[in-house]
């Protein structure tokens, strides 16, 4: 199972309007959506039983996994963003922008107000579960997703609604499969996964110090005559 692709398209960069190559928004197979929905819930401390709170998980726990990050309350009188948009993440700065009436609803369980903090919150902690499952190769994740045309921003929208709604009803991530099946999904080939990105990324030198080895073999050698 592949976590991340690229579609059915083989670059993993594009040019924009500007000319610019920039890389392409990260597109997830169902598989790779649902293994990103489990491993969120994990990281940030809830399992699969334990409702997920969002607002805990951006004021503590993306923290831990990303020292850039930051966010931010604005004023109810001060939102000078559409009034249909009370909360954005900013890739550029790494950073999630909350409507103060939107934050105190969630506070007080408004659902809405929750599902749309969690769907921010999902946007920074899905690049950092698919950082550590491919080794730290979507390490431009953030950066360049601000620079994506509106076509590759919606479908990446439409695919972060997806993770967010299963981070959110867990149940779905597991039902119909057996343990062996969970097990395989969730664990085994994530793993596979993570060994292999490590190999491809640590294989060159590797290569690179077995093609010197020769070299110091003989130069041991003739120190030894």
């Amino acid at each position: 199972m592949e976590v991340i692709h690229n579609d059915v398209r083989q670059n993993t960069y594009v040019r924009n309007e500007n000319g610019e190559k920039v890389a392409r928004a990260i597109v997830l197979t169902e598989d790779g959506m649902c293994l990103t929905a489990f491993w969120s819930r994990l990281l940030c401390g809830f399992g699969l039983e334990e409702k997920f709170n969002p607002i805990l998980v951006m004021e503590n726990v993306i923290p831990l996994f990303d020292k850039s990050f930051n966010y931010k309350i604005v004023d109810f009188k001060e939102w000078h963003w559409s009034i249909f948009q009370p909360a954005f993440y900013n890739p550029e700065r790494n950073e999630i922008i909350i409507r103060s009436d939107t934050y105190e609803n969630a506070l007080a369980g408004n659902t809405m107000d929750i599902i749309t903090i969690a769907h921010e919150v999902s946007h920074c902690i899905q690049s950092i579960v698919l950082r550590i499952l491919n080794a730290m190769q979507c390490v431009e994740f953030k950066t360049e997703l601000c620079k994506i045309n509106s076509e590759e921003m919606s479908h990446h929208e439409l695919q972060t609604d997806r993770i967010t709604s299963l981070i959110l009803s867990p149940s779905r991530l597991t039902e119909g499969k057996s343990d062996d099946e969970i097990l395989e999904q969730y664990f085994v080939k994530p793993l596979m996964q993570i060994v292999i990105g490590i190999i491809k990324a640590v294989g060159k030198e590797f290569l690179d110090s077995l093609s010197k080895m020769p070299v110091i073999v003989k130069e041991v050698e003739k120190c030894a005559v």
